[in-house]
């Protein structure tokens, strides 16, 4: 009898220790359920930083090579990478969405920029209404309430940027093909963070329009599907905004005419 009490003492030791690691198993288990969603949410919003950062760098290669070819657009992820020995994009980036370099190219006539008209008379509100043209044509000047001398007539279909002109862009174009002016996520899913009230990664446009340059912005942007919202304009055309006087369409290639002056 006297043999076999530390063999039984021993056992019950074994039990305890068993009992004490199968609860703290258990109770990393139950951190874990707690844990793993927010740190999977965690990994979601980086991911969608590097998509961000990776659009927008695309975005910023077709401005480089706008600056650089006058105006001209590109016409393949190829031409970023290399035209005439220039590099435009560093590299070839992988969607952090799909890891995959399958982004869906976006032509001209395919997103919708909202173009911020200049402000006139230096509005103390800083505020300033949007004008709508197809990108490369003529925008309505805004109304002037002093008379002046009437500017000189620009030429239909061109806008400049110092020595840069978008002649007749998105003129002709056909929607899928031709200029690219950014890329987008071919992801479907939907994100936690929105740009134009869009929350599905194949919804952000990365993009460059020439226009946002020309009134004061990087021209880089993150735009929303071709009429999104409502609206059905092309490439750089604003969502309808209320207006005392409606605008009138004009044919193609018509000369704009001068602003009205109060009397």
């Amino acid at each position: 009898m006297r043999r076999m009490k530390p063999s039984r003492s021993r056992s019950t030791e074994s039990g305890y220790v068993l009992l004490a690691v199968m609860l703290a198993f258990a109770l990393i288990l139950l951190a874990l359920s707690i844990e793993a969603p927010r740190i999977a949410q965690q990994i979601k919003r980086d991911k969608e930083e590097e998509l961000v950062h990776r659009g927008k760098d695309y975005a910023t290669a077709v401005k480089r090579f706008v600056h650089k070819n006058g105006g001209r657009y590109p016409l393949s992820i190829e031409q970023l990478e290399d035209t005439n020995h220039v590099r435009f994009l560093r590299k070839k980036y992988k969607d952090p969405m799909t890891g995959e370099a399958d982004w869906r190219l976006v032509h001209v006539g395919e997103a919708q920029v909202n173009i911020p008209a200049p402000n006139p008379n230096g509005n103390p509100s800083g505020t300033s209404s949007l004008q709508s043209s197809p990108l490369g044509g003529p925008t309505n000047p805004p109304v002037n309430n002093t008379a002046s001398p009437q500017p000189q007539a620009q030429p239909a279909n061109s806008n400049t940027l110092g020595t840069l002109t978008t002649s007749n862009i998105g003129n002709g174009q056909t929607l899928g093909g031709g200029q690219i002016i950014g890329v987008a996520s071919v992801n479907k899913n939907q994100s936690i963070k929105e740009f134009n009230e869009k929350d599905h990664y194949d919804e952000w446009f990365f993009v460059y329009d020439l226009r946002l340059e020309q009134s004061g912005g990087t021209g880089v942007t993150v735009a929303a599907p071709r009429g999104a919202a409502g609206t059905a304009g092309a490439l750089g055309t604003a969502a309808p905004t209320a207006s005392p006087t409606p605008v009138q369409p004009f044919p193609p290639g018509a000369p704009t005419p001068p602003p009205q002056v109060p009397r």
